[in-house]
C-alpha cells in the first residue's frame, strides 16, 4: 500500500506509482548481479520476504521512499535512518519489499524484531502494491531502545501475485530504528480457528438444544451456510455469490484503506442468521460470538473488524431476506386419506410440516423437479396393497426391524441406531451429515474458502433435499402409512425413545428423508472432491449408539449404510430407502452444478 496514493489525488498517485516503479527498476538494475550472489535463490522456510536476515550484508531488496531517509547494514541488523516529517503523513517515509504474492484466505504469520534509540511508533503493513493499495494486515507497535520480537497472524483477504511489505516511518523526528529477522511465511492450514467449522458446531449445538423437525433445521443450515459463503465471497472477491455480493467500499482516504476482515465477515453473517432463526437462543449465541471474536487471528485490528462486521451483516441480511416469504411458516392442516396404506399418527402427535413440498427450494425449479414415482410402480393404495412387491418389503422390516428380531445381526443393529438421530438432544440427521463433512474437510486439511463452498453445497443439497422428500411424503397421490401401522398386531420398532417406547417419525414413510438426506450429501461430496474413494470414520449423536465409529470407504458406502438404516430401525421399507438416494442423489448433484461455482 502506498500511502500517497489516493482516490482524491489520481494524478499525483499515477506519478508516485511510476516513481515507485522506476525506483524499484533502478535499484534491480543496479544491485541484480550483487543479489544473484549474495542472495538465496528463494526465501527460507516458505518465508516471502528475501534478505530478513541482513546476514549477507547488504539491504536489497529493501528500499527507502525518501531520498533522507537511509538504510545500512550493521552486525546483521538493518539500520534505518528516518527523516524528519513531523506534521507529515506516516506514509510519507517509508522502507518496503517489493513483490511477493499473498493468497486469498491463506493464513500468514507476520515476524520481525525492532528496536529504536528514541521510544517511537512504527506502523507495519501487507498491502496490495496497486490501487485500491488496501492492506491485509496493518498494525502498529511502540518501539524502545530494547530489541523486541513482534509477530501477527493474519488470513490475507485478498489474493495479489505483488504485494508489498511496508515499514512507515512518516510524521515523527528523524531517528535510528534497527529491524532484523524479518519473515512472512504462510501458515498450515488449522481446523481450530476456521470460522466456517466453528459457526458449524454452533449450528449442531442448537440443533441439540431445539425440538427441530429435519425439515427446518436443513433450511436453517442452508441459510446460514450460503450467508457465510456469500460473506467470504464479498471480501476474497474468489468465488460466485449465491445471493449477494456485498460490495466493499473504502472512505477515500489512504489513512484508512484496510481490508474488511474474512473472519469478522464470516462471524457476523453466522451470528445474524443464528439469531434470527432462534432468537431464544440469542445469550449462548452472544457467547458464541464473543469466542469467535477472541479466536481471530492476532492481526485483525479494530478497522478490520468494523469493515468485515458490515460485509457480513449485509450478506446474513440479504439471504434472511430472500427466505422471509417461502412458505415455510405455513404449517398447514393435515387431513389423512383415512384408507388402508394411508399414513395416520403412530403416537398421537400431529403431522410435521406437511406442506414442506411447496416450500420455495434453494436451487431446484420446485420440489416436484426429481419426484420419483409412486412405491412398487402402484397407481393408488389398493393397487399398492395388493402388489407382492409390497408384501414382501413388510415382511422384510417385520423380520429385521422389529424390537425383537432374531435375524438382524449385530452389526445391522448397530448400524441402524447409529444412523438414526431422530430424538430431541441429537443433532439431527442433517447435523450428522454436517458432522461428516467436518470430518472429511479437517482431514483434506481444507481452507476457508474451500469449506465456505463445501458446506454451502452441502446446506444447499439439504435443504432442497428435505423439500425433495417432502414433496414426495404429502403431494402425491399415495401418503405411505409407517411398517408400525400396516404390521399392526403389537409389533414394535427397533426405533425408540430412551425411555423405551416406540418411535416413527410423524409423517409419511415414502420416501425416507434420511435416504434423501444422505443421497444429497453423496453426490455433493462425490462432486467436489471429484472422487467416491475417500475413507473416513463417521461418528454419531445417538443414544443408543453412544461412542460408535464406523469406518466408510467412501461416500456412497456411508449414504447405503443411512438409507438401509431405517429399514433395520423398523421405520421404513426398502422402497422409501432406495427412492430416497435416487432423489436425493439428483438433488445433490442439480445443486453442485448450478450452485455456489468457484
Amino acid at each position: 500500500m502506498i500511502r500517497s496514493i489516493g482516490p482524491r489525488h489520481p494524478t499525483a498517485g499515477r506519478r508516485l506509482r511510476r516513481l515507485l516503479s522506476v525506483m524499484l527498476a533502478v535499484v534491480l538494475a543496479s544491485t541484480l548481479p550483487a543479489l544473484i550472489r549474495s542472495a538465496p535463490a528463494a526465501a527460507a522456510s516458505g518465508n516471502l520476504i528475501l534478505n530478513g536476515t541482513f546476514d549477507n550484508g547488504r539491504t536489497e531488496p529493501w528500499w527507502t521512499r525518501l531520498a533522507a531517509t537511509r538504510t545500512t547494514v550493521s552486525a546483521g541488523q538493518l539500520i534505518v535512518h528516518t527523516a524528519n516529517t513531523v506534521g507529515k503523513p506516516v506514509w510519507e517515509d517509508l522502507v518496503g519489499h517489493f513483490e511477493f504474492g499473498v493468497t486469498a484466505a491463506q493464513p500468514y504469520r507476520l515476524e520481525f524484531d525492532a528496536s529504536a534509540e528514541v521510544s517511537r511508533n512504527v506502523r507495519v503493513s501487507v498491502s496490495r502494491v496497486d490501487t485500491p493499495f488496501t492492506s491485509a494486515v496493518d498494525q502498529t507497535v511502540a518501539l524502545t531502545s530494547t530489541m523486541r520480537r513482534f509477530t501477527f497472524d493474519f488470513v490475507s483477504p485478498f489474493g495479489d501475485p505483488k504485494a508489498v511489505l511496508l515499514f512507515h516511518f512518516g510524521g515523527q523526528t528523524a531517528s535510528t530504528v534497527r529491524l532484523d529477522n524479518i519473515s512472512l511465511t504462510p501458515l498450515a492450514i488449522d481446523p481450530a480457528i476456521d470460522p466456517i467449522l466453528y459457526w458449524n458446531d454452533v449450528l449442531l449445538a442448537s440443533y441439540r438444544n431445539l425440538a427441530l423437525p429435519p425439515t427446518a433445521a436443513a433450511r436453517d443450515a442452508a441459510i446460514l451456510h450460503a450467508a457465510m459463503h456469500d460473506a467470504a465471497v464479498s471480501v476474497t472477491g474468489v468465488g460466485n455469490s449465491y445471493r449477494v455480493r456485498v460490495p466493499v467500499s473504502y472512505p477515500g482516504n489512504m489513512e484508512d484503506v484496510v481490508a474488511p476482515s474474512l473472519h469478522a465477515a464470516i462471524d457476523q453473517a453466522a451470528f445474524d442468521v443464528l439469531v434470527a432463526r432462534y432468537p431464544q437462543r440469542r445469550a449462548s449465541l452472544e457467547v458464541a460470538l464473543d469466542t469467535a471474536v477472541a479466536r481471530r487471528p492476532s492481526g485483525v485490528n479494530s478497522a478490520e473488524a468494523t469493515r468485515g462486521t458490515a460485509v457480513g451483516a449485509a450478506a446474513a441480511a440479504a439471504n434472511l431476506q430472500a427466505r422471509a416469504n417461502d412458505g415455510s411458516v405455513d404449517g398447514g392442516q393435515y387431513q389423512p386419506d383415512g384408507v388402508d396404506g394411508s399414513w395416520r399418527p403412530t403416537d398421537h402427535n400431529a403431522a410435521v410440516t406437511p406442506n414442506w413440498g411447496l416450500v420455495t427450494p434453494f436451487a431446484l425449479a420446485s420440489g416436484r423437479q426429481f419426484r420419483p414415482g409412486l412405491p412398487a410402480g402402484a397407481v393408488d393404495y389398493r393397487d399398492l396393497l395388493g402388489k407382492q412387491e409390497y408384501r414382501n418389503q413388510v415382511q422384510e422390516v417385520r423380520d429385521y426391524g422389529g424390537r425383537t428380531s432374531s435375524l438382524r445381526t449385530a452389526d445391522q443393529t448397530q448400524l441402524a441406531h447409529f444412523w438414526a438421530n431422530d430424538v430431541d438432544g441429537t443433532y439431527k440427521p442433517p447435523g450428522q451429515l454436517f458432522a461428516h463433512t467436518q470430518i472429511v474437510a479437517k482431514q483434506r486439511k481444507l481452507g476457508i474458502l474451500a469449506n465456505a463452498r463445501l458446506f454451502g453445497l452441502v446446506g444447499l443439497a439439504l435443504a432442497d433435499a428435505a423439500i425433495a422428500a417432502w414433496d414426495a411424503k404429502y403431494l402425491t397421490s399415495i401418503d405411505l402409512w409407517r411398517p408400525e401401522t400396516a404390521i399392526g398386531n403389537g409389533w414394535q420398532p427397533l426405533s425408540q425413545h430412551e425411555n423405551g417406547t416406540s418411535f416413527s417419525p410423524a409423517f409419511p414413510a415414502y420416501i425416507s428423508g434420511h435416504a434423501t438426506f444422505a443421497g444429497a450429501w453423496a453426490a455433493v461430496m462425490k462432486s467436489f472432491f471429484g472422487t467416491n474413494d475417500i475413507a473416513f470414520d463417521a461418528t454419531t449423536d445417538d443414544p443408543f449408539a453412544k461412542g460408535v465409529i464406523r469406518h466408510m470407504t467412501g461416500f456412497d458406502q456411508a449414504a447405503r449404510e443411512n438409507a438401509s438404516s431405517r429399514v433395520y430401525l423398523g421405520v421404513h421399507y426398502r422402497f422409501d430407502a432406495d427412492a430416497g438416494l435416487a432423489t436425493g442423489g439428483s438433488v445433490g448433484a442439480y445443486v453442485y452444478a448450478n450452485r455456489l461455482r468457484p
